[in-house]
């Protein structure tokens, strides 16, 4: 027999606001969920134009939906991909429904590092 509880899953919040400066419409919005040294993507949104310049909307599922999201007091971070850059604002996810959360600055850029594999050799062939 299946558990209903947590069925069906609550609604995400619904983070929206201004982006920092440099940030364009079309670019994409990662949102991160930490809780300690742990983190998990938890909702992806876009930039786009309104009235009041470039705003994002980012929907951000709960743990319930996601093991590691949304839960009270856990942090939201926000990345702009196009940009490779993180806000240095964050969040605290508070429950279902929409939340304002204009953004004013970003970090510094995200480097990417290349690994190449290893090979170990122990002995045998």
């Amino acid at each position: 027999m299946v558990s209903a509880q947590n069925f069906p899953p609550p609604p995400p919040t619904t983070f929206y606001g201004k982006v920092p400066s440099g940030i364009g419409p079309g670019d994409t919005v990662i949102a991160i969920v930490t809780d300690g040294t742990s983190s998990q993507v938890c909702g992806d949104g876009t930039t786009t134009n309104d009235a009041s310049g470039v705003v994002y909307v980012v929907d951000v599922v709960a743990n319930a939906q996601t093991a590691g999201c949304g839960q009270a007091g856990r942090t939201v971070q926000f990345y702009f991909v196009g940009a490779k850059r993180l806000a240095t604002d964050t969040a605290t996810w508070s429950g279902p429904g929409p939340a304002n959360k204009d953004l004013t600055n970003l970090g510094a850029q995200l480097s990417t590092k290349n690994r190449a594999p290893q090979v170990a050799k122990d002995g045998s062939n």
